[in-house]
């Protein structure tokens, strides 16, 4: 077994969970494995338990943090150094890093100064022979320059020997608060992606009430932060967290839940009968990754961006809110909803 190895995950909730498995498959060739993730998604690598060391970069104060982070690291020695994130920090740690093996993957834009960057990235990488991949930009990809970010983040097990071919890997930590709920609730999780839907702010209450009685399901309607004017509108019931886990509490048949802590949120998820949203990253990624009924709500036109982050499968399907040359209104959304859970 290798003694250290390194990642780095600078970024989302959703971009570290399509590549969680192929980093626990690594880090399992390894004594010792750390991570340098974000603010967004430190949470959840820190309670994965495979990890030695989760490190936490500040992107409030990115110049001292870069600083602090060449000084931490230019002196130190892994057996393997991973770059996921594009990140300019990321990369030009890789160089600093003392490691026999470096791989890094580039994100491919276009435009002229894009290009040129790119041509001179490549030359110190192959000086360093430090190994690399192209990603595909969201604008390459939506000129059909198709991409699938799972299948690339898989190509390092080429390296390091793994056979296990899943995109997700979560750990449960032995969270059973909602099992008493099993599948008899549908969650919809609202953001900010649901403003572009037509009448959103005007019949969305009175068509989650008609989507209610047609599924014969409880409804939580799951929020972070949310200040939209759609969602001021709506008149449900605000539940807190905590009551859920009581197995006498008496559920509204639509209740709204805010600010749900990660653990829970992953076990309500778990529990779901079935998961809706407008592709909340960490939301549609956990459902598949536990392998839960899931609809995206989605503009036809971003399809083939979100086809690069998903693996397709029988539990996932698409409803759109809007078509190329044409809205849909809020209620024919939650009609094709249903029509989706009616061929279940």
């Amino acid at each position: 077994m290798n003694n250290k190895v390194i990642f780095f995950s600078i970024d989302r909730l959703g971009d570290y969970l399509i590549r969680s498995n192929v980093i626990k498959q690594i880090s399992e060739k390894f004594e010792y494995s750390e991570i340098v993730c974000s603010e967004k998604n430190y949470q959840l690598i820190s309670s994965q338990p495979f990890f030695s060391k989760v490190v936490l970069f500040n992107n409030k104060f990115k110049f001292l943090n870069k600083l602090k982070f060449i000084l931490l690291y230019i002196l130190d020695k892994y057996d393997a150094c991973i770059v996921f994130d594009g990140k300019n920090i990321s990369t030009l740690l890789l160089f600093f890093i003392r490691s026999d093996y470096k791989f890094v993957f580039i994100y491919k834009k276009k435009g002229f100064i894009n290009f040129i960057f790119r041509k001179s990235m490549i030359f110190f990488l192959k000086l360093f022979k430090i190994k690399y991949t192209y990603l595909y930009s969201r604008k390459l990809i939506e000129e059909k320059n198709y991409d699938k970010y799972p299948n690339k983040y898989k190509s390092l097990n080429k390296h390091f020997g793994n056979t296990n071919n899943d995109t997700y890997y979560l750990d449960d930590i032995n969270n059973n608060r909602y099992n008493h709920l099993y599948e008899k609730y549908i969650i919809i999780h609202l953001d900010e992606k649901f403003i572009d839907i037509k009448n959103i702010k005007t019949h969305f209450n009175d068509s989650l009430i008609k989507f209610q009685n047609n599924t014969g399901k409880l409804i939580f309607l799951t929020s972070f932060k949310n200040n939209f004017d759609y969602y001021h509108e709506l008149r449900f019931k605000k539940v807190d967290y905590t009551k859920l886990e009581d197995k006498e509490y008496i559920h509204s048949s639509i209740s709204i839940i805010e600010d749900l802590p990660l653990m829970h949120f992953q076990n309500l998820i778990k529990n779901s009968y079935l998961n809706i949203s407008c592709h909340s990253g960490y939301f549609v990624h956990t459902s598949l990754a536990l392998k839960k009924n899931t609809i995206d709500i989605i503009n036809e036109s971003d399809e083939i961006w979100l086809n690069t982050w998903i693996q397709k499968s029988n539990n996932y399907k698409i409803v759109y809110k809007s078509l190329i040359k044409s809205e849909i209104d809020v209620n024919n959304i939650l009609k094709a909803l249903k029509n989706e859970i009616n061929k279940k």
